[in-house]
């Protein structure tokens, strides 16, 4: 999570509070409602009846408008989409008023005081994940941050040899700290801050390295970022029960198994492919485009 933060906020540009707001309604919440109410469909009339649920229709319903992680039963993921919103929302209107530095330290602090909190306290849940916005707006403001910087230049005209070691000691920090337990409170924001840098700048030097294949793939996998966090739960659920009737296997074991867990990762991923084709052709609204949207 923190990682899907700072790449979004690598990619914030200051924007008109109003204008702003109203965008990112129509691309993150209205993808959200949208396939809210077609997964809820789906699990009230099939899947729910496979599984040990007692949320009747109009809790998940609710749940859905809440937008809580724990309210979502029927599709859990989707709890990002409305604290997403909330996050860049938020941030743009803190630099809108209290401009770049004071954003910073603003974001930052909440993410602090947050962690540290929940670490002490048992904190509440709140609609549309507002306190997870606590929680990660740090993070967006981090990727912001080392955009602004120009971090990506820098690491593109400096040594590639030391931005190597430099994320290589980042991650092995990382697993220093888990090794040993600190990923709670504090540490877990210190981890999550310097584990993602360090993934920032491997992919600034695999980018800047003329890797054709792995930039293709990585921006085709952003392209259907949406409809793989929106859809891939209940596919992937299909995609395990299918293949364990087909070998006989319970899907417990199935899951477990590294090859079939990559198969079925692989064949998820090809449905949300061929799903994210066929809505972009047909309901782009759905995805959060327009037709004149898609003209531009």
């Amino acid at each position: 999570m923190p990682l899907f933060f700072m790449a979004a906020g690598w990619l914030y540009k200051t924007k008109p509070v109003k204008d702003y707001t109203t965008h990112r309604f129509f691309t993150v919440m209205i993808p959200y409602f949208s396939f809210g109410l077609i997964t809820l469909l789906y699990w009230q009339l099939i899947e729910r009846h496979f599984r040990a649920s007692d949320m009747g229709f109009i809790d998940s319903f609710i749940g859905l408008i809440r937008g809580e992680y724990d309210f979502l039963d029927f599709n859990v993921h989707l709890w990002f989409l409305p604290c997403f919103f909330l996050t860049v929302v938020i941030y743009n209107v803190l630099r809108n008023v209290v401009g770049r530095r004071g954003t910073y330290i603003i974001a930052l602090g909440l993410s602090a005081v947050y962690v540290v909190g929940a670490y002490w306290a048992a904190l509440p849940s709140l609609p549309w994940g507002l306190n997870r916005v606590c929680q990660y707006i740090g993070f967006y403001a981090i990727g912001n941050w080392m955009s602004e910087r120009k971090l990506s230049s820098k690491i593109e005209a400096g040594s590639k040899p030391f931005w190597v070691v430099i994320a290589t000691v980042l991650l092995a920090a990382v697993f220093v700290f888990s090794l040993f337990g600190f990923t709670n409170g504090i540490f877990w924001f210190i981890i999550g801050t310097i584990g993602t840098v360090a993934v920032g700048i491997y992919s600034i030097l695999l980018s800047s390295a003329g890797a054709i294949i792995f930039n293709n793939l990585i921006s085709f996998l952003g392209r259907i970022s949406l409809i793989v966090l929106c859809v891939h739960g209940p596919v992937y659920r299909v995609v395990c029960k299918f293949l364990s009737v087909v070998i006989g296997w319970k899907t417990d074991v199935v899951r477990s198994n590294f090859l079939f867990a990559v198969v079925i990762v692989v064949i998820t991923l090809a449905i949300c492919s061929i799903a994210y084709m066929v809505i972009d052709k047909v309901l782009p609204w759905m995805i959060g485009k327009s037709k004149r949207s898609e003209k531009s």
